[in-house]
């Protein structure tokens, strides 16, 4: 009982006169039922397709004439299958059998070739069938119609005559009980659960970035496997995704959405950075770019006295652990990163290193916009290209979800500075990178201090670290996925983690 939700009527007129052709979009008209299950629109009317003193043209040609463009969304609760045709006009007097036409980036058609369809306007000579599919809830699809004369075409085939075509796109939908498919992709699988779970995905943040939130959410995945065709707990570490980041900048400049993860459990205590009694008084600077731990946790520094790209190779030997270059032994040979398979899962992006200062007026947001910002210590650099970096303080205080007495939005609006208060124990512990009792760097430093640093205190609350350079404390990993993995198996739970096709 339920008929044809939307017929959108695009007006597409085209006339041959010998070999002069005009096309030009010149109606939008739309009859719609109260359903409203589509909303078409005309995404650049100006790309009106217009074709002045035109012939017959190849299709290499063809291919790169300005497109008509419209947008199909689907606004229902339900899934719409739809159709696209072009449906020749009473008065239409140049045969289909002469046009090629285009949809989108396909190989272009002979237009008569095409699967035929019952008529929508009275009189009208034939309708082709361009396309067919299916929609789902808030999905839209975008096309873009080239039509031109076939390069074959000849005077004799049209009789030594004046042509004309008129025709008008047709878009029919009616509603399907077929159900969306689950996207495996992971960087498709995280937007499409948040579409329909509100509780465990937000993505408040100013860039719209899509992150898991709560005390233990479904964002469990196993990650620097020694078998990746094997994956369980034995062969695999547990790490959390945090998120979906919009718009991640790469190593090689280009931009892509990627997804940022952390490890679950420490790799142990290390000084964030040390240096000898004449640099700094021994106590390390806050610039990330040539600290002990970035070169702990990366590649290239396999020469360093120290630190020496020890965890990225999965190797034992020296790590710094105090100041004045204080040093101690140290073994990643079962805990570092394991194998090439790995390592070239790692994307390289540029992290932001922009630093914050009197931490006690700072919320969230405050801290997201810092950490992007350009303040930092004695012009030291804003950003650095790599592969493994740490968490930022807006990483974990955007894992809130709040609790009963303090909500998100109060989590939100309040500064993590005083989150060690009882009174806001809902976001500290509804935040599952939050661990009692334990001190987690972040890759935040403070740009008053050329040593000190902003850390996640074992209470809750972010806070400067006065020592923090040297002083040995806890090292949670982070990083970005390459986004091409997809997932085989497994629903996020921490004992069904999803396993990546990482081979």
């Amino acid at each position: 009982g339920v008929s044809i939700c939307l017929l959108v009527l695009l007006g597409v007129g085209l006339s041959y006169s010998m070999w002069n052709m005009s096309i030009s979009q010149n109606t939008n008209n739309v009859i719609a039922t109260t359903n409203d299950c589509f909303d078409i629109a005309i995404t650049s009317q100006e790309n009106a397709i217009t074709l002045e003193n035109a012939y017959p043209i190849s299709d290499s040609k063809g291919k790169i004439l300005t497109p008509f463009t419209f947008t199909i969304k689907n606004t229902c609760d339900m899934a719409a299958s739809y159709s696209v045709s072009l449906e020749s006009l009473k008065g239409s007097t140049l045969s289909s059998e002469f046009l090629k036409v285009m949809v989108n980036e396909n190989e272009p058609k002979i237009l008569n070739s095409l699967n035929s369809t019952d008529t929508v306007n009275t009189g009208s000579i034939e309708s082709r069938v361009l396309d067919t599919g299916t929609i789902f809830k808030n999905k839209t699809i975008e096309y873009s119609i080239r039509l031109w004369i076939d390069y074959d075409t000849t005077m004799e085939d049209l009789d030594n005559e004046t042509k004309v075509l008129k025709s008008r796109i047709i878009v029919k939908g009616v509603p399907s009980d077929e159900e969306e498919p689950v996207p495996n992709l992971l960087t498709e699988r995280i937007p499409y659960l948040a579409e329909r779970d509100t509780v465990s995905f937000a993505s408040d943040d100013p860039d719209g970035n899509i992150r898991y939130i709560g005390a233990n959410p479904d964002n469990y995945v196993y990650f620097n496997c020694s078998d990746y065709s094997n994956q369980s707990d034995s062969t695999c570490e547990k790490w959390r995704i945090i998120g979906l980041f919009n718009n991640m900048t790469k190593g090689d400049g280009g931009k892509e959405n990627l997804v940022k993860i952390i490890r679950n459990e420490s790799i142990g205590k290390y000084s964030w950075d040390t240096s000898s009694s004449d640099i700094n008084e021994g106590k390390g600077v806050n610039d990330w770019t040539q600290a002990a731990l970035m070169k702990l946790l990366n590649p290239g520094y396999e020469s360093e006295p120290a630190n020496s790209s020890l965890y990225y190779n999965s190797k034992n030997g020296t790590c710094y652990n105090g100041g004045e270059n204080s040093t101690t032994s140290c073994d990643f040979t079962s805990i570092g990163i394991r194998n090439d398979k790995t390592r070239n899962a790692i994307e390289s992006v540029v992290w932001n290193l922009g630093g914050a200062s009197d931490l006690s007026r700072l919320g969230i947001k405050d801290f997201y916009s810092l950490e992007r910002g350009t303040k930092v210590y004695n012009g030291r650099p804003i950003v650095w290209t790599g592969k493994i970096g740490l968490m930022y303080p807006s990483d974990y205080g955007y894992t809130t979800s709040g609790g009963t007495m303090k909500s998100r939005t109060d989590c939100l609006s309040f500064r993590m500075f005083f989150w060690d208060n009882s009174d806001y124990n809902d976001c500290k512990q509804n935040s599952y990178i939050f661990k009692d009792g334990i001190l987690i760097r972040t890759l935040t430093s403070d740009n008053e201090y050329p040593e000190r640093g902003v850390v996640l205190y074992d209470h809750g609350n972010i806070n400067r670290f006065d020592s923090m350079s040297y002083t040995s404390a806890v090292v949670v990993p982070s990083l970005y996925l390459k986004a091409s993995f997809k997932i085989k198996v497994g629903d996020g739970s921490e004992n069904s983690p999803y396993q990546l096709n990482i081979e």
